[in-house]
């Protein structure tokens, strides 16, 4: 792994080249965080099979990013038959091991090659790129990391490379442990919440877990919410620092949480379209 660190945090950050037996079909490869750990306190995220040394790679840990839309939107993998390979964004090729639509890594776990990343490294910053082609869909992306203080910058950049427009839809997973007595986040944008097992919002704005549920199994919730501006920040309450925060420089598109027994997550969606030789940049902040 590859390590930034100063005298408040050291981030784990996986090599894309030594580090694939930690990487599956689910999550951007460059860049992946799998761990923050504070000088003085010890580790600060964790994940739905944390502490278990190697979790598996669909759960994985940290604070890693997905694309959610296989290489190619939603045209490409639909005549991929079974036993064919789709393209993941950030991942490489991946074999088509369900028929289910649409196509998810959670049916598909099949690396068959992973893609090569370009990194170049500074004291307190890491950049991660590569490309991919397949047919008329090509792209180029870079992964940035930076860390300053108790701050880690983690930015995405995409650039089209091909001949038919990117679909690219795109979010970031951080886990964060749970809490003793179930105080989980707000947001600062409205949010609303149907009527679900786990999960309930108070009138401060606070999302709670229902001590009642049952937490070994899990619970997943999209919430209904109202854009407002070109980004969001997020208080996450913290079982160590107390308040946390993370902030996203875009308007999410989709907004769910998640969390288990031994961890919490929300998963502010980015998407766009980008046509021939342009670009997307977007990124979320956390501050420790």
């Amino acid at each position: 792994m590859f390590t930034l660190e100063n005298a408040e945090l050291s981030v784990s950050v996986l090599d894309p080249e030594t580090d694939l037996e930690r990487c599956g079909s689910r999550y951007c490869v460059g860049g992946y965080i799998y761990q923050i750990s504070d000088a003085r306190h010890g580790p600060l995220l964790t994940g739905p099979q944390y502490p278990k040394p190697h979790p598996d790679v669909f759960d994985g840990q940290g604070a890693p990013d997905a694309f959610h839309n296989p290489f190619g939107g939603e045209d490409a993998p639909v005549g991929a038959p079974v036993g064919g390979e789709v393209r993941v964004i950030g991942v490489g090729r991946v074999r088509r091991t369900s028929p289910i639509q649409p196509f998810s890594a959670r049916h598909n776990p099949e690396v068959i090659e992973f893609l090569p990343w370009r990194v170049e490294r500074t004291d307190m910053s890491i950049t991660m790129t590569t490309e991919d082609q397949f047919g008329d869909w090509g792209y180029r992306l870079t992964r940035r990391l930076t860390l300053d203080g108790r701050t880690l910058d983690s930015r995405t950049e995409m650039e089209c490379l091909g001949n038919t427009p990117l679909s690219v839809r795109w979010f970031p997973h951080p886990f964060y442990p749970p809490t003793v007595d179930g105080l989980l986040c707000r947001f600062s944008i409205p949010v609303s919440m149907p009527e679900n097992p786990g999960f309930y919002l108070r009138e401060d704005g606070w999302i709670c877990q229902k001590p009642d549920h049952d937490w070994p199994r899990g619970c997943f919730q999209a919430l209904d919410f109202t854009p407002q501006g070109d980004g969001m920040t997020i208080v996450q309450r913290h079982s160590i620092l107390g308040d946390v925060t993370a902030e996203i420089d875009y308007a999410p598109v989709y907004l769910p949480i998640w969390g288990n027994s031994q961890t919490f997550s929300f998963e502010p969606y980015f998407a766009t379209k980008l046509a021939r030789e342009e670009r997307a940049s977007w990124g979320i902040v956390y501050r420790f």
